[in-house]
């Protein structure tokens, strides 16, 4: 009895130490990769489901349907390079009779399955130019963690340069998420994902965080408003615009033609807001975005800026309608293009609130909203920023530049939040950011 005891624990104990050991070599194998990749994601197989078309065009038709079937719900990977190619990365157990015949690359007890032998090259290339950085990364720490995730579950890395590819035009209100890691998980017709994300790279980073933080219910986003196509509440506006006011070629003009000063501008950037996207069924734009924020004790400086944008307005052609004797509505211009006989309202700004908490409502390509739509999240530390979207609507008005994936481009709703990783944490977690959200896929 006692040699049946001590061999099931040594038995046991050579399983483990085995898993473990399979573990932290595709870990280190995807450390390679991810230098080498811009985007690496992991599915879980399941053979009851139809093979997917990277199987089908990386192994042929026939040998990608019989390993389907006998990959068993293996775990498998999908990793993308900078020029935009897919490759296929499998488990060397389950694909290496297969990768040899399709132009594979084993790398520890991976496989990578190009189109070609030219991008097995080129791949091969990649990793040995950043080679001596792969093992450079903290242990335990953010970049690990991310790694881990990868090996164990479904979840997806990402680069800078795989957040410019994807999100296009609107890389530049992203950039507090150019690298990141998420797990994703799908409940129902909800695909949920929960992660960290940095303006900087995670991989020196030696912080050591909970990847996951499933919530119970839905993102606290509030209730959705069946008129805007896209809604963001945040405590500081640089959250968003920070990249574009950093930048010289933005903050000359706004200080040379408007006045905005550096002062002016570090404000701004720490203002709270709420802004929208609402669709504008006729007129010259689709849809027109509105903005509000707070400036208590800063009107006047505001007033002054303003005085300048009516004028550079007047001169590039734009007229304001005659303005009310109700001294209420007075200094809250909206704006038509001088020439149009229809007199369409293309934008403008007004005045809500007392004199005490001002409150500066800006319409563009449609008129300012007349009623306060700001949230305070001041008295809220759920989230930094919140989003709220129709990304389907979105995308079939041409509104949503990039290369989104099906996913979310089919999506009828999507919410998510940002937070701070650690606030109180030390200087090395600022900058960080837990994401956290959800989509409703649609039915088909």
């Amino acid at each position: 009895i006692l040699l049946l005891i001590f061999g099931s624990i040594i038995g046991l104990g050579t399983t483990t130490s085995r898993k473990l050991s399979n573990r932290d070599s595709t870990v280190r194998s995807l450390a390679r990769l991810a230098d080498a990749f811009i985007l690496i994601q992991s599915f879980q197989g399941d053979p009851r489901r139809p093979v997917p078309s990277l199987w089908n065009a990386r192994l042929g038709v026939k040998p990608a349907g019989d390993l389907w079937k006998r990959q068993g719900g293996m775990l498998w990977w999908q990793a993308w390079s900078l020029d935009g190619e897919a490759y296929l990365i499998l488990p060397a157990t389950l694909a290496q009779p297969q990768a040899q015949h399709s132009f594979g690359q084993r790398l520890g007890n991976l496989v990578v399955i190009g189109t070609d032998q030219l991008h097995r090259e080129q791949l091969m290339q990649r990793i040995d130019t950043v080679k001596p950085q792969s093992e450079a990364f903290a242990e335990g720490g953010l970049f690990q963690s991310c790694l881990t995730s990868l090996s164990l579950r479904p979840s997806v890395y990402w680069s800078a340069d795989a957040l410019a590819s994807v999100s296009g035009t609107l890389a530049p209100l992203l950039q507090q998420g150019r690298e990141g890691c998420m797990q994703l998980r799908l409940q129902g017709r909800t695909l949920q994902w929960s992660g960290v994300i940095g303006q900087r790279p995670l991989r020196p980073n030696p912080v050591k965080a909970q990847l996951v933080r499933w919530n119970r219910s839905n993102v606290e986003a509030g209730p959705a408003e069946q008129s805007s196509l896209l809604r963001v509440d945040g405590s500081a506006l640089q959250l968003i615009f920070g990249t574009l006011l950093s930048r010289q070629i933005i903050q000359v003009p706004l200080e040379q033609n408007y006045g905005i000063s550096e002062v002016l501008r570090s404000r701004i950037s720490a203002s709270p807001f709420s802004l929208r996207l609402v669709p504008r069924p006729t007129g010259l734009y689709r849809a027109g975005l509105q903005l509000q924020i707070p400036v208590p004790n800063d009107q006047a400086s505001w007033m002054k800026v303003l005085s300048a944008v009516s004028d550079r307005l007047k001169s590039r052609g734009f007229a304001s309608p005659q303005p009310s004797a109700d001294p209420n509505f007075q200094e809250q211009p909206l704006w038509f293009k001088a020439d149009d006989p229809k007199k369409t309202i293309i934008g403008g700004w007004r005045w809500l609130g007392g004199k005490g908490q001002p409150l500066l409502s800006i319409g563009f390509g449609i008129k300012p909203e007349e009623k306060r739509f700001l949230r305070d999240l001041g008295a809220s530390k759920a989230a930094s920023l919140i989003v709220q979207a129709d990304p389907s609507t979105l995308a079939s008005m041409d509104l949503l530049s990039g290369r989104w994936p099906k996913p979310m481009t089919k999506a009828s709703t999507m919410t998510f939040q940002v937070k701070p990783l650690d606030a109180s944490g030390p200087t090395t977690s600022r900058g960080l950011w837990r994401l956290q959200g959800q989509l409703t896929l649609p039915q088909s």
